[in-house]
């Protein structure tokens, strides 16, 4: 077909030099198609595979950083935070006291009870009040015309047994009211929210938080610790504190009256959840009964250097502050590393975490049943945290000045 056939056909419509360009380009961009969308899914291939191949001496730790979101407390009553659940610990939402137990009378439930010095319900020795309800005393026990309650004011409910043979301990204070003492799992369940939440990570005196988790020279908030404050101005005071509102994280604790963050000794004692909700007094002030135990035999092991270490020990996560560290979780189950310690292996009381208190010995037999307390008190220092937990307590013991308790129960 001549040129001038092929334009008189043109013309007619009978044929388009444009359709074998068009077909062209069709071809080409199909076929560029499909070889990009075998590539992605190679890629996805591959990163499936060779991640599920990496030995687990290889994986690195991956730490979540929280954004806190306020939120409506509404499932919890006064007094109580709700809790977001955790997988790991198998636990659901739960509400859990907002500050230590106190005790308050029936007819005033907002008012903690703050025993004068000298009195019967006054902890302390010699004459020295300590800031804390001493439940054991005379006419004390908080039954009765009296109630555990979760408010600001107020001493934190000490001298009292975990569980004993009574009715008067902590464990049947929380099932008096439709609660229960808070377990292991629920404690860590809190513990490892509010590490991964950054506004947690400040300065030691409370000031500058917002760090990212670990930061150096910064701390997760370990609260009263320093057997310091506005208490212990005066000659027969120190201890415990009393709390205040959300807008005091380090209220009581300057010995200079200001009560604010970077005031004189000011130490941080809220500690905010990845909800917005904030607890008081979880590291320091005073410990807390914890639902569990552990046989003496049973109890984690620590070396000194390369040397292992014999009897009750303070001990650091991982190398720290303190030359004896931890190297087992101990010798069953219950003891494993999410147990007790926080997410990061690299974390120890140099990182406001705190400490471990237990019995090491490989060749001990012992099978006396302690209990755990956690989050340290007011005159430990680096020794509490979040993490910190002690292991000596015997469930029965209620001459402790410095043990109190929380009640949770959970959101149905």
């Amino acid at each position: 077909m001549c040129y001038s056939q092929v334009m008189q056909y043109r013309q007619l419509g009978k044929i388009d030099l444009r359709i074998p360009l068009i077909r062209s380009k069709i071809v080409i961009f199909l076929t560029l198609g499909v070889i990009l969308l075998a590539g992605v899914l190679f890629f996805i291939f591959l990163k499936t595979n060779l991640t599920s191949k990496l030995p687990s001496s290889l994986a690195v730790p991956i730490f979540k950083i929280v954004s806190a979101v306020p939120q409506i407390n509404s499932k919890c009553p006064d007094g109580f935070i709700l809790v977001p659940n955790n997988p790991l610990y198998q636990t659901g939402d739960f509400c859990v006291m907002k500050y230590d137990a106190k005790c308050a009378d029936v007819s005033s439930l907002q008012v903690g009870l703050q025993p004068a010095g000298g009195s019967a319900c006054s902890g302390g020795m010699k004459g020295i009040a300590e800031g804390v309800y001493k439940n054991n005393g005379k006419n004390c026990a908080c039954v009765g015309n009296k109630k555990v309650v979760s408010t600001s004011s107020g001493f934190p409910i000490t001298f009292i047994a975990e569980s004993d043979k009574t009715s008067n301990n902590a464990k049947s204070y929380c099932q008096l009211n439709g609660w229960h003492l808070m377990t292991n799992a629920e404690w860590m369940t809190i513990a490892r929210n509010v590490e991964a939440v950054p506004e947690n990570w400040c300065n030691r005196d409370g000031t500058g938080c917002g760090f990212p988790l670990g930061t150096l020279t910064k701390i997760l908030a370990n609260g009263h610790n320093d057997n310091m404050g506005e208490a212990s101005a005066s000659a027969n005071t120190h201890g415990a504190l009393i709390a205040s509102n959300d807008t005091e994280p380090c209220y009581g604790t300057t010995i200079d009256g200001s009560n604010k963050c970077g005031g004189k000794n000011s130490q941080k004692r809220t500690l905010m959840l990845s909800n917005g909700q904030i607890i008081w007094d979880f590291a320091g002030n005073v410990w807390q009964w914890i639902d569990a135990e552990v046989m003496r035999k049973d109890q984690p092991k620590s070396y000194t250097g390369k040397k292992l270490d014999t009897g009750w020990k303070w001990s650091d996560f991982t190398p720290g502050a303190l030359p004896t560290v931890i190297t087992d979780n101990g010798q069953i189950p219950a003891l494993g590393y999410d147990s007790f310690r926080p997410s990061s292996p690299n974390w120890n009381s140099n990182n406001g975490v705190g400490r471990v208190y237990h019995y090491s010995n490989a060749q001990d037999n012992n099978t006396t049943l302690y209990t755990f307390i956690r989050g340290g008190n007011w005159r430990h220092g680096y020794d509490s945290g979040a993490f910190t937990i002690h292991m000596s307590p015997t469930a029965n013991q209620e001459n402790i000045d410095d043990v109190g308790f929380r009640c949770v129960f959970e959101v149905k």
